[in-house]
């Protein structure tokens, strides 16, 4: 098949999108599909078994004022296009769903008008009004949701004390459009049991017509190193310190109540820019400043040593979709302490490592201080997750499933040619 896939991040660090665009599309390509690549900024690392089409932004979600105009081509912000975003963007909508489908839209139209073939479309989280349009070129189009974006709007406002702060919050999230896309794109995919039953609530979709397909971890790269010393004391927390969900006020009040200065805290955060200071202000608030370091845009090489390093890894989060850094810290061999949140109970299971309630600092501080003391636990059970890693979380079998998934909306789209 020539299969393109649509992801409007690319990069790695940009978030778990950008780790499933590169894992899928070498998935895809291992079973001898075509695979394109379609993607918006930050663009992948090199990927070989894929063709990347580069859909160019002005990021102008990201950007304040005059920075937000191109000084070699300030007239580039009057198009059409170019224009509408930057207008969304500063009335506090995130353009950036939107103006990637549509943008993804005229590049596929263009590739057909030049006598190329498709046979299927795969978003990743976009769910714009492009995809709609996609489909009526008569290509099929599989849609993948991590989860609803109303979860991270309601956490974020949770969280946000500021009358005016949670206002222009509440505008950022594009939720009408990509419920409207969700119920009306050819096949939903997602990565867990419960963000299945999540979408089908939040959108009002029948359950049984979302395939979960859950998430791989590359088991070759992603392993136990025992070359690597472990350093005493050291907790790792990998995710976006800035997203309310992930927790990390919980982990950081945690570590408050830990009164030994030797237990610190490693944050690997690949989007940590000068605004980006929320995890930051907390720290210092908190008085921890010296005990957590902040790490930004490692390699995946640096990531696995941080891994290995670590005595214990934390995810702390309120809600996750799948939750790729415990299955990661599961593959790497280390002990893991994981929320009862979303689907990570499905990811850890029973023996991949320990949960707490979210949301409980104090329940969090004493599982951290009783692994920590016990070696002979912290063995055990980063041995557990590197097995059930091994069972059940390998990117050949999500290439499998997904491959059987494109077969049967092709079938449907010949069987209505037929009609």
């Amino acid at each position: 098949m020539k299969i393109c896939l649509l992801s409007y991040r690319g990069n790695p660090y940009c978030g778990g999108q950008g780790v499933y665009l590169y894992y899928l599309a070498k998935a895809l390509a291992d079973r001898g599909h075509q695979v394109t690549a379609m993607v918006g900024p930050p663009y992948p690392l090199p990927m070989p078994w894929a063709r990347l089409i580069k859909i160019a932004n002005l990021n102008f979600i990201n950007r304040a004022g005059r920075a937000a105009i191109p000084s070699d081509h300030p007239l580039s912000a009057l198009a059409p296009g170019n224009l509408a975003e930057l207008v969304l963007s500063r009335i506090g909508s995130n353009p950036e769903m939107l103006s990637f489908s549509l943008r993804a839209f005229q590049a596929l139209r263009q590739m057909l008008e030049q006598g190329e073939r498709i046979d299927l479309v795969h978003d990743n989280q976009s769910l714009g009004y492009g995809l709609l349009l996609i489909q009526r070129l008569g290509i099929p189009v599989v849609a993948t949701i991590h989860h609803p974006l109303q979860v991270d709007r309601k956490e974020d406002l949770r969280q946000m004390p500021e009358f005016f702060r949670r206002f222009r919050r509440a505008l950022y999230y594009p939720l009408w459009m990509q419920k409207l896309v969700a119920r009306r794109v050819n096949r939903l995919v997602t990565v867990s049991d419960i963000s299945r039953d999540l979408i089908a609530r939040t959108y009002r979709i029948p359950a049984e017509k979302i395939e979960t397909v859950p998430n791989g971890v590359d088991l070759e790269i992603f392993r136990p190193n025992p070359a690597v010393a472990k350093v005493p004391g050291r907790v790792l927390f990998v995710g976006s310190s800035e997203d309310r969900k992930k927790g990390i006020l919980y982990l950081l009040r945690a570590l408050k109540r830990i009164n030994d200065p030797a237990v610190r805290l490693t944050i690997v955060d690949g989007r940590l820019r000068p605004e980006r200071v929320y995890a930051k202000n907390l720290a210092q608030e908190l008085g921890l400043g010296p005990r957590v370091a902040f790490l930004e845009k490692i390699s995946r090489d640096q990531l696995i040593l941080e891994y290995n390093k670590a005595e214990v890894v934390v995810m702390p989060s309120l809600f996750e979709g799948f939750g790729l850094p415990a299955l990661e810290a599961m593959a790497t061999g280390t002990a893991l302490i994981a929320s009862r949140a979303g689907a990570l109970p499905e990811v850890v299971g029973e023996e991949g490592g320990v949960l707490f309630e979210p949301g409980n600092d104090r329940e969090l501080a004493e599982k951290i201080i009783q692994l920590l003391d016990d070696a002979g636990l912290r063995k055990k059970l980063g041995e557990l997750g590197r097995k059930r890693a091994e069972q059940g979380f390998g990117w050949e079998r999500v290439g499998q499933r997904l491959e059987t998934i494109y077969q049967e909306e092709l079938g449907k789209k010949e069987e209505r040619a037929w009609r």
